[in-house]
């Protein structure tokens, strides 16, 4: 007789749930965002959906009388962990980034994933117990770390509805992670952490669903902004004047908050001004004056005594790197060979 118990079964609802989000994240407002999101349910969901597995198998050992068929998708299923981290960390680049675009090099991320799915048929349970499980922990441990770093350095940049959220699923992450760390997953065990994930699965999918304003997930970008043509020229006229006058790109640690403030307006209106007028995210918008007076600069005998660095920061440039990577897209060379062609050529 087939026995269920309760915890189980919320388990598998909340597991369920997850794969119901996923279809509708796919197919609402089919941007990045919601496709890496929808993917990252979907991974995440085989993964819990694993220790429900397990835990069915406990309760019912005579609906699965093949053990290999059994351990082969058991391992199978804890591989998916491997794509957690990567697809964390890609669907935070697309929310703080207007820019974002999907590249076949973030494949690369991926390799471990592969590698464990194909081992998954010949390897046994001692490759998991001597390593295995530590392994795809920490990967997203990793990733969690450097998507929480690159939400630090980028929630300025974009809404607070989407920061307000994000920042929300980072909390999350950390609670989940904390129950499924190899050293506590004991306490919890396979029927508890799939009814965690459904708490957390369900409660993410609500806010998700219900979001409104800039933050939402199924409206197009600025959709619901109440911003007015007067009042978008108006801001686009005072950045303009406060860019030439007061030259605030010239700060290394401006943000969109700080230059927001300078004009005299909301950073999402900032925001939405510096995409629409003059297509561009803010961070390349500044980018460009940073640009333009490094080049200035660069021309200049008066700053030859300065190292790139030096002129690198004083043109609000926080890293050498940075300018390099700017510079030579534009100029197709150095900043440092670009100053000493153009002294040859005077």
């Amino acid at each position: 007789m087939f026995k269920i118990d309760a915890t189980t079964l919320l388990a598998l609802f909340g597991t369920s749930q997850g794969l119901v989000f996923a279809a509708i994240f796919w197919l609402k407002n089919k941007n990045i965002s919601n496709k890496l999101f929808s993917i990252f349910l979907l991974v995440t969901s085989i993964r819990i959906f694993k220790n429900v597995f397990v835990h069915l198998r406990q309760l019912n050992p005579e609906l699965f009388p093949s053990f290999e068929l059994w351990r082969i998708s058991v391992y199978m299923g804890i591989s998916h962990q491997l794509a957690i981290g990567p697809l964390f960390l890609l669907y935070f680049q697309s929310r703080l980034s207007s820019e974002f675009k999907w590249k076949s090099a973030y494949l690369v991320h991926f390799i471990p994933y592969f590698v464990f799915i194909a081992i998954s048929p010949v390897v046994q349970w001692g490759f998991w117990m001597n390593g295995g499980l530590w392994f795809c922990y920490l990967s997203i441990l990793i990733y969690f770390l450097l998507a929480f770093r690159h939400f630090y350095y980028k929630k300025s940049e974009v809404d607070v509805g989407i920061t307000t959220w994000l920042r929300g699923l980072l909390l999350v992450s950390v609670v989940l992670m904390v129950a499924y760390s190899p050293a506590l997953f004991h306490y919890i065990g396979y029927a508890g952490s799939g009814l965690l994930y459904s708490a957390a699965i369900l409660t993410t999918g609500y806010i998700m669903l219900t979001s409104k304003g800039n933050g939402s997930f199924f409206r197009t970008k600025y959709e619901t902004s109440s911003l007015s043509t007067t009042e978008s020229v108006r801001i686009k006229a005072n950045l303009e004047e406060c860019m030439v006058k007061e030259r605030p790109f010239l700060n290394p640690e401006l943000s969109l908050k700080m230059l927001a403030a300078l004009i005299k307006t909301q950073p999402h209106h900032l925001s939405r001004v510096i995409n629409q007028e003059f297509n561009r995210s803010f961070a390349d918008y500044i980018n460009s004056f940073r640009l333009k007076e490094a080049e200035k600069r660069l021309k200049d005998p008066q700053y030859d005594h300065l190292k790139i660095s030096a002129l690198a920061y004083e043109c609000g440039f926080n890293s050498v790197p940075t300018l390099n990577t700017l510079f030579k897209k534009v100029h197709k060379k150095t900043p440092s060979t670009f100053r000493a062609d153009f002294r040859k050529n005077q």
